[in-house]
């Protein structure tokens, strides 16, 4: 099982603060709140912000957020990685991948000030793919095989890594693209229903901190609640 990181754009190959991050497009969601640990202003020649992108490249590793949360077991060493950003249009931009080295069990409680309290994922040391190479206008069903509304990270399964890998090393013939990147799941049928506030608010948490999807959650529990059942 492969992850990918939704991360903020970086003009200086997520190894230093971008230049004029307000005269570039790509650096738009630097600006949105709650996405960067620091924001940077409009004005900035250097970005005043703060980031993981302004190390992911020379540090190799990513915070778990919110403070004090840590990588579920989903995560583990080897497990292949990708790296995407959100163009201004919505659609996405996959720039990088490499694979897990490690991932911390607890917050670290000493370092520096910007990552006290924040537990981390560690990559194996890794560069950009060269920009000629990136692969562009991506779509979150192409990258997770879903919409994509919370969180910065997703697992996904064997099929969409080798789909992932594919796309980087080249053309993807138009019968296999169309067929990994809007394949519908097969004999489902859909439940509609309706739960309380508390417990929507429950399960957006869980999501958020597992990299997943609401409704995802929702069929494992009725999956595992039918094996209870039926022993």
């Amino acid at each position: 099982m492969g992850m990918v990181f939704r991360v903020l754009y970086n003009n200086q190959n997520w190894r230093a603060p971008c230049r004029t991050p307000g005269k570039d497009s790509n650096c738009w969601l630097c600006f949105e709140e709650n996405v960067a640990i620091k924001p940077p202003t409009p004005t900035d020649e250097v970005c005043t912000g703060n980031c993981w992108e302004l190390h992911l490249c020379s540090e190799y590793r990513w915070g778990c957020i919110p403070k004090g949360r840590v990588f579920g077991h989903r995560a583990y060493p080897g497990a292949n990685v990708f790296f995407v950003f959100k163009q201004p249009d919505g659609k996405y931009t996959l720039w990088g991948e490499t694979t897990v080295h490690s991932i911390d069990d607890k917050p670290l409680d000493e370092g520096r000030d910007d990552e006290m309290g924040f537990a981390f994922i560690h990559f194996n040391q890794f560069e950009p793919i060269p920009r000629e190479k990136w692969v562009i206008n991506l779509t979150d069903i192409q990258l997770v095989d879903e919409k994509w509304l919370m969180g910065r990270y997703r697992y996904i399964n064997s099929e969409r890594e080798a789909y992932l890998e594919q796309l980087i090393e080249g053309p993807v013939p138009e019968n296999r693209a169309k067929s990994l990147s809007v394949a519908p799941r097969q004999n489902s049928r859909t439940l509609n229903i309706s739960v309380v506030p508390a417990v929507y608010d429950r399960l957006e948490y869980i999501a958020n901190e597992e990299g997943r999807q609401i409704d995802e959650i929702v069929r494992e529990a009725v999956a595992e609640w039918l094996r209870e059942r039926k022993a």
